[in-house]
């Protein structure tokens, strides 16, 4: 499988003011990072951006401002594009951004429980594999 690039929305204000990311495997990431491995996914091989700048966190979809660095890098980007949650999913499609669309992982409702979600990942990526 080539590389893959996982783009999450902005970070939230508890994630700013504890001045972590996704590589940080906190909050969220914990369940994602979680997911990957029980997949035999090594997150450490993946990377992981937000799409919108910290500042959107709270605006809503027409207000947030998208991180022209994150989009450049996507862009740029030769390995699979993993959107995560609808509203990635959703800007990514309008700019016209090929990519796969999965839960995000903070996600609520049945989805939210552990084996749900590594089954979630397991069933999408396996789709990603097939693609590649």
């Amino acid at each position: 499988m080539s590389r893959l690039l996982f783009i999450g929305q902005e970070r939230s204000q508890l994630a700013q003011d504890r001045g972590v990311y996704w590589e940080d495997e906190a909050q969220c990431a914990n369940q994602l990072f979680r997911a990957l491995r029980a997949n035999g996914i090594d997150p450490n091989k993946c990377a992981f951006l937000n799409l919108f700048t910290d500042d959107s966190d709270g605006k809503k979809y027409a207000d947030k401002n998208i991180d022209q660095k994150s989009l450049n890098k996507i862009n740029k980007w030769e390995g699979e594009k993993i959107g995560m949650g609808n509203i990635v999913g959703r800007m990514l499609t309008h700019l016209k951004i090929d990519h796969t669309k999965i839960v995000h992982p903070s996600a609520r409702g049945k989805i939210r429980a552990k084996a749900l979600y590594i089954q979630h990942i397991r069933e999408t990526l396996k789709k990603v594999k097939k693609k590649a």
